[in-house]
């Protein structure tokens, strides 16, 4: 783990982007810095009386002061000559939920969208890696006294078996516990029809492609991002926090599955180490995006520095939306 010379080293406020070539994938980050109590997601598997023991026990993943682990929310906007692609939507603005720094938020995370230059209405594709409650929220907004969808022109991509899922008796005990998130942010997408049930494997356009990841939850999906000059995974929740990289069998207490999630895991990083494909991961703090490289039964993590700019993405990536394609 280390910062070449000379490269930049970004903060969770700086704004950057990821170059893949002739296409720009951007981090539009809602809370840079979400600290999480390891005992939440990991129980029994973080010493906190020995931070700096492991190197994803050191800043930035980790909070040596508080003993906390650090979280980033964030979801991407994948510019492409083709379309324009969101994967994941974050928490929301005005939305009841049972987390206090998830509760009625305010809209910080639009303003990262209008910074780039895309209105919503020039999204093209709304990928829902999964159903949970920091990952859907911005699929709406409150308009009208109502939630209406966010992307008008978007096709809201989701698997049948993730949906099924969250619409059965156990995804609603759940949705109960955390802030009904399926009523505000999902179900209106499926009553003015922009909610399209898709493959696991679902190609999206020419540069973006859903790659199966169950085990998180049961039609949870990662996506592969294909520049012409760099390929990337974005993994969702498939990895958490950087301790599961050290140790893939490590599943979090939220995994649907934890057996099926540390396989998926395992498998994945075990890939894109072979081929050489980054990883960005949704909830690493910044810069997010690196290579790992196998070591012992687990990885190691290296940003990708070299993908990285700074500033506004080219407008010149800024795509056409669907409907002026």
């Amino acid at each position: 783990m280390c910062t070449p010379a000379g490269e930049p080293d970004p903060t969770p406020h700086e704004r950057w982007w990821i170059d893949l070539g002739d296409v720009a994938v951007v981090p539009l980050v809602e809370i840079p810095r979400l600290l999480i109590e390891p005992e939440e997601f990991f129980p029994g598997v973080v010493d906190t009386a020995a931070p700096g023991s492991a190197w994803y026990l050191e800043p930035p993943w980790y909070d040596p002061d508080r003993r906390r682990l650090v979280y980033t929310i964030q979801s991407f906007l994948i510019l492409s000559p083709v379309g324009t692609v969101l994967v994941d939507g974050c928490v929301g603005a005005a939305k009841h939920r049972s987390r206090p720094e998830f509760h009625m938020r305010e809209e910080l995370w639009l303003e990262r969208l209008e910074e780039t230059g895309v209105t919503p209405e020039q999204v093209s594709d709304v990928v829902l890696t999964h159903l949970h409650v920091d990952h859907v929220g911005w699929s709406t907004r409150w308009v009208g006294g109502r939630w209406r969808p966010m992307f008008p022109s978007a096709r809201h991509h989701v698997t049948g078996p993730e949906l099924d899922y969250w619409r059965g008796d156990s995804g609603r005990a759940a949705t109960a516990r955390t802030g009904d998130y399926m009523s505000d942010s999902v179900e209106p997408l499926a009553e003015a029809g922009l909610l399209r049930v898709c493959a696991m494997d679902e190609v999206v356009d020419r540069h973006v492609r859903l790659v199966p990841a169950v085990g998180h939850t049961p039609g949870n999906v990662c996506v592969q991002v294909s520049g012409s000059n760099a390929r990337l995974l974005i993994t969702g929740d498939t990895v958490h926090h950087p301790l599961q990289l050290s140790d893939p069998r490590v599943s979090t207490r939220y995994c649907v599955d934890p057996h099926r999630a540390a396989i998926t895991r395992r498998d994945l990083l075990g890939r894109a180490a072979e081929t050489g494909t980054s990883v960005l991961p949704s909830h690493f703090a910044a810069p997010s995006v690196g290579r790992v490289s196998s070591v012992g039964e687990g990885f190691e993590f290296e940003p990708a520095l070299d993908l990285l700019r700074t500033g506004p993405p080219p407008r010149s990536r800024s795509p056409r939306s669907r409907s002026e394609a």
